[in-house]
Parts: structure tokens; sequence; C-alpha cells
């Protein structure tokens, strides 16, 4: 007699994360996670979101924008590290980001990273192997957290805008 576990990949927030002007919302059993930003100002809005990245197989992540009078000035990983000890060892070291999005540093400096040219269909933003080596998809201790950048710029005459972006996990996908 034998035994399958489905592969499984989830998406969540880290729980730390507090900002205003931002809504999230999770979606497929924790595999799309959708990240809303808005105002009413022409300002610039930053965001460090912390992603949990949980799996039980290699896995990849993309990511789709809409918005309404803003672009998206900035989109870049800036940290990944395992949330503990039922973590893979190997979550960071062999995690894949898409070239132009991977703005990790040593120095603690944050460069702009480069802007695909077309933002009206998905792109790949990382990759990686297994992450939780046991856990639920629940679990404080089982996890990858990737934090991102997201950079909106409403438009000079706006009003009101929003941005929003969807992140989509899919089990064995690599770049």
């Amino acid at each position: 007699m034998g035994a399958r576990v489905s592969e499984t990949v989830s998406l969540s927030v880290g729980e730390a994360f507090t900002e205003n002007n931002v809504r999230i919302e999770s979606h497929a059993a924790g595999k799309t996670l959708g990240l809303t930003l808005s105002g009413s100002s022409t300002d610039v809005v930053a965001v460090r979101l912390p992603i949990l990245i949980r799996s039980n197989t290699s896995y990849g992540i993309s990511a789709l924008v809409r918005s309404q009078a803003s672009t998206l000035a900035n989109f870049a990983v800036i940290g990944a590290r395992p949330t503990g000890r039922f973590a893979a060892l190997d979550a960071v070291a062999s995690l894949k980001v898409a070239q132009g999005f991977d703005s990790r540093s040593t120095n603690g400096r944050i460069q702009n990273a480069f802007m695909p040219l077309n933002l009206s269909s998905s792109f790949s933003i990382l990759s990686g192997p297994r992450v939780s080596l046991a856990g639920t998809l629940t679990s404080i201790d089982n996890a990858l957290e990737v934090t991102l950048l997201i950079t909106a710029k409403p438009e000079a005459n706006a009003d009101e805008w929003t941005l929003h972006l969807i992140l989509t996990a899919s089990p064995g996908n690599d770049f």
C-alpha cells in the first residue's frame, strides 16, 4: 500500500505586516494572494510586503499588476529568510529571483529593480525548492519569508488611485 501527498504551495502575509491604505486578500486555499494599494494624494507610496511561502515541493511565484490612475514604479525582492527550524536549510540559498527583480543586498542598500516592459500580462518573480519540512500551512516555523518592495506612483492629476497586485503560486515551476 502506498500513499501520496499532493504537491502544495501556499502564500500568506507575515503577521507583523500593518500598512495603511493596503488591503490583502487570499484566494484558492492560499495559492493566490492579492494586494491592493490605494490613495487619494499624488504622493509615491512604497510598501515592504513580507510574504510567507510554504511548500512541500518546488514552486514558482508569478505576479499580475492592474492599476487605475497609477503605475508600478518599483517592484523588487529585497530580502529572504527562513521562519524557523522546519524550513529547509537551502530555502534561501536556492531561491532563484528573476533577473531584474533581485535587489537583495548584504550592505543594506536597496537598488531599483528593472521593470518588465509588459505589465499587462503575468510575469515570473521567483522560484525555489521545497520549503517546508514539517508542519501545516499555518505553522509559524516552516516558511520562507520573502520581502517585496512595491512602489506605486499615482498619476499627477489623480484624485483617487489604486494598484492591484496578484501573486500566484504554482508547484514545480522553475525558470
